[in-house]
């Protein structure tokens, strides 16, 4: 993947894979997929997120490969040069909701540096009353604040010494740690007295709950937002290979890789909950947090070998936050590269603004839930983009001149179910806003105080009418601001 002296590129496909399955792997692989999986079906839900995966996340996939790798852009410019002008707004709207999500998931990423601190200094211990350690670190006035800023330091600081190369140095090394130490807890968790009924319970799989429009509905919505497809991010990453780079084989291999440490945490989690908690039902139902820093924590303190599995669970989170914070810091960067900054310069002015911009979510948990409800679900309106930006091309024109010459899988019909795509967001923007409409009967409309109306519909709306609208209306800024890139000749 050699070019000419002076291109920022990969090193080498090992490279850019690992970093691209580090993208795509986060803390949602670990907490959320095993809380999900646990809640509908187990089995079922496992297979019917298989099959999302063709039929959501591998097409997209392909499309933000294809942006990325035709304009040798970032999401703003890439809108510019592949759609015209006057759709450079669109890639504007896609670059803010990853950002707005960097903005939390850096505290995010804070609260796992925190718990792995906390292991290694053996506060996990037998007597711990871990929902009072989550309370206190998450309630308390400030608390949170100095680890978001550390883990900004340590995203900046590698993505500032050593730009793309830096992040495929990295990920070479977070991901097989990443996948290594799950494999040690999945070791353990299996051996447990009792954990047969956790692994019965997840590859046994009852085929009458397929029929349940629920299941599908999670598992769409699991593929959305474990793989990272039509964030962007797969974008940013293929503006850097080169012209004979596989898309097909390359989107196939991370979504596949992304699944399999989504059912690597499940093994791990799972039967351990199974083996060792009074109430599995209320660990599985306790939310994203409450399995990881209350639950699991807990059992971590009546386990043999508790300590170090502790230990391994956090570093393993820690990991997985890390890779995929590198990827988010990079898309904000390259957009501001494409406006003429020199990259060092829009590193540290990507880091800064997200660090000012996250320490609200670092100061309150109901905004950090508020603000992953809103850009959570706007990642559906993102996939959107890219769907019918492909419709709009023509997706037989786009696999003809962009996939297929370099493609070693020749399945033009996996990228042809981009067509289905907006059926898929109908129904589960659809439902999610059922959802939350009963949640708040009577009041799904009102959006303040954020505090009380953390998931309403209303919140979600208003936030996304105002910044999606100021994008709308900068729109010949944008596009005037970001300038088409010198020719890039990868070889």
């Amino acid at each position: 993947m050699s070019g000419k002296a002076g291109s920022e590129q990969w090193g080498s496909r090992w490279g850019l894979i690992l970093s691209a399955i580090g993208m795509a792997v986060g803390t949602g692989n670990i907490w959320r997929f095993p809380r999900v999986a646990a809640a509908n079906g187990g089995g079922v839900f496992v297979v019917a997120l298989m099959i999302s995966l063709f039929l959501w996340a591998i097409p997209l996939m392909m499309a933000e490969a294809v942006w990325g790798k035709k304009s040798r852009m970032g999401c703003v410019g890439s809108f510019k040069v592949l759609m015209g002008k006057k759709y450079t707004w669109l890639g504007g709207v896609v670059g803010w909701i990853v950002l707005a999500i960097v903005f939390y998931y850096a505290v995010v990423m804070g609260w796992c540096v925190r718990y792995f601190v906390y292991a290694l200094m053996g506060t996990i211990k037998p007597g711990l009353d871990t929902e009072a350690l989550w309370t206190a670190f998450s309630t308390t006035k400030g608390a949170m604040v100095p680890w978001h800023i550390i883990s900004m330091i340590i995203t900046v600081a590698i993505v500032y010494k050593g730009a793309i190369a830096g992040i495929e140095k990295a990920n070479k090394i977070l991901i097989p740690t990443l996948f290594v130490l799950l494999l040690v807890l999945v070791g353990r968790s299996v051996t447990l007295d009792g954990a047969d009924k956790g692994l019965e319970f997840l590859f046994h799989p009852q085929w009458g709950e397929m029929l349940k429009g629920k299941i599908w509905l999670e598992a769409f919505t699991q593929a959305a937002w474990s793989t990272g497809a039509g964030w962007g991010l797969m974008l940013t990453y293929f503006v850097y290979v080169g012209n004979k780079e596989d898309i097909a084989l390359n989107a196939t291999t991370v979504c596949l890789a992304d699944t399999t440490a989504a059912l690597l945490a499940g093994l791990a989690v799972i039967p351990t909950i199974f083996a060792l908690s009074p109430d599995p039902q209320a660990a599985v139902t306790s939310g994203n947090t409450g399995l990881a820093f209350i639950h699991l924590t807990r059992l971590f303190t009546v386990m043999p070998g508790g300590t170090l599995m502790a230990i391994a669970f956090f570093l393993a989170l820690v990991c997985a936050a890390l890779s995929s914070m590198l990827s988010m810091i990079e898309l904000g960067c390259r957009m501001l590269l494409d406006m003429g900054m020199e990259r060092k310069k829009a590193i540290l002015v990507a880091g800064v603004g997200i660090t000012i911009l996250g320490l609200p979510s670092s100061m309150s948990i109901s905004f950090l839930d508020n603000q992953d409800w809103v850009w959570g679900v706007a990642l559906l309106v993102s996939g959107l983009i890219f769907s019918l930006g492909a419709i709009k091309i023509g997706v037989q024109k786009i696999w003809d001149e962009d996939i297929e010459p370099c493609s070693d899988i020749k399945a033009a019909w996996m990228w042809k179910l981009i067509y289905l795509f907006p059926l898929w967001f109908v129904l589960i923007f659809a439902w999610w806003t059922i959802q939350a409409a009963s949640w708040y009967p009577g009041e799904w409309y009102k959006w303040l105080p954020i505090s009380k109306y953390t998931f309403t519909v209303g919140t979600m709306y208003y936030q996304w009418a105002i910044c999606f609208g100021i994008i709308f209306v900068l729109n010949n800024w944008l596009a005037e601001k970001t300038k088409y890139p010198a020719k890039v000749d990868f070889d």
